[in-house]
């Protein structure tokens, strides 16, 4: 059974990003306010008018239309704050979200008053306190809106603010990653094992050396052109793989094997730069590739993922940060909200990388 790495970054709860919520809990405190603010706002206008002559007390479906009004507005707004945030999230979309909720909140208001009023009329008002009633509902209507909006607002806000906080962040990791990125590909390590080679290949092989000599060039250039690309079309990383793949193949002869399959028709979709590249190094610094041991890639595309796969035969003294790992998941996650998935077991090792 394939286990599953997860790298991703966790994110801190907040509890202004959870408000309002639809917890028993929440739900419970949220009806029972709102429903004590319309008993009050009613009895506030019985107080200041007069009730009619054959009206001893407020009847029972009276309480029942207000409470449930209230209760409706504020739900309305809290439905709609889910839906908006939706299709609509802030920051992107924050004058047209704020447009939209203030335009429906003042629609329903006067929906809710007009229901009210027709309980509220004749049964409750008097020609002359009919201004003073109509006024007073208004008012507790707007006091409960606000309420609501407020709720919403709360959390808005503090989305926007953690977005941008986010956003700075995301900006600090990228110029280090990019840093780190091109350190760890002109690493000395890598460059004087790829001299060695085309070393021994001009002295004993000099037609092969002239291939190597063209990998490697195509390689560096790969590396310094894409240093400042957030995403370049799979056809080039795929061209720049097929290289990268071959210095190794030269060092490693049968101790290394690569297959792949990519449709024509996926080459126009794009990638992070570099992703194969750091995904085959990590397979060859942490895995056995010899002639007796080989070390076996796979390449495939599919469900508009890259996947690399790689057989485990682990170094006894491999050592792992998973930094790699970690720095390519924290890179899509700037790119794209599908994430990358890392699954292996005692015989694979998978990646799977979405494609933009």
């Amino acid at each position: 059974m394939m286990k599953c790495l997860d790298l991703h970054k966790k994110k801190r709860p907040d509890l202004s990003l959870r408000l309002p919520s639809y917890a028993p809990l929440s739900i419970v405190i949220r009806f029972t306010v709102i429903s004590l603010m319309a008993i009050l706002i009613l009895h506030f206008i019985v107080l200041v008018t007069k009730l009619p002559t054959h009206v001893n007390k407020i009847p029972a479906f009276i309480y029942i239309v207000v409470i449930i009004a209230f209760n409706v507005g504020v739900e309305v707004q809290i439905v709609l704050d889910n839906i908006l945030e939706k299709f609509l999230p802030v920051p992107t979309k924050l004058k047209l979200r704020l447009f939209l909720q203030i335009f429906v909140s003042f629609l329903f208001l006067i929906l809710s008053h007009r229901v009210i009023m027709y309980f509220l009329e004749p049964k409750l008002i008097l020609e002359n306190s009919r201004p003073a009633v109509i006024l007073g509902m208004a008012l507790g209507l707007i006091f409960v809106q606000v309420v609501a909006n407020s709720l919403t607002m709360a959390r808005i806000t503090r989305k926007w603010l953690n977005s941008q906080e986010e956003i700075a962040e995301m900006k600090q990791e990228k110029l280090e990653m990019d840093y780190n990125s091109l350190q760890d590909q002109l690493n000395p390590h890598f460059l004087f094992n790829n001299l060695s080679v085309l070393k021994s290949l001009i002295i004993y092989n000099p037609e092969v050396a002239v291939g190597f000599t063209e990998n490697f060039t195509d390689v560096y250039r790969y590396v310094l052109q894409s240093k400042n690309k957030r995403l370049v079309k799979l056809k080039e990383e795929f061209d720049f793989m097929k290289a990268y793949y071959a210095l190794h193949k030269e060092r490693l002869g049968d101790g290394l094997l690569l297959e792949y399959d990519i449709a024509k028709e996926e080459l126009d979709k794009e990638i992070a730069p570099l992703t194969v590249q750091l995904l085959i190094e990590n397979a060859i610094k942490h895995n056995i590739a010899s002639k007796e041991t080989p070390l076996k890639l796979r390449v495939v595309v599919g469900n508009n993922y890259l996947v690399v796969i790689n057989n485990l035969n682990l170094r006894t003294a491999s050592y792992s940060t998973k930094t790699g790992l970690r720095n390519l998941v924290r890179r899509y996650e700037m790119l794209t909200d599908n994430k990358v998935v890392i699954q292996y077991d005692e015989e694979i090792f998978e990646v799977k990388v979405p494609l933009l």
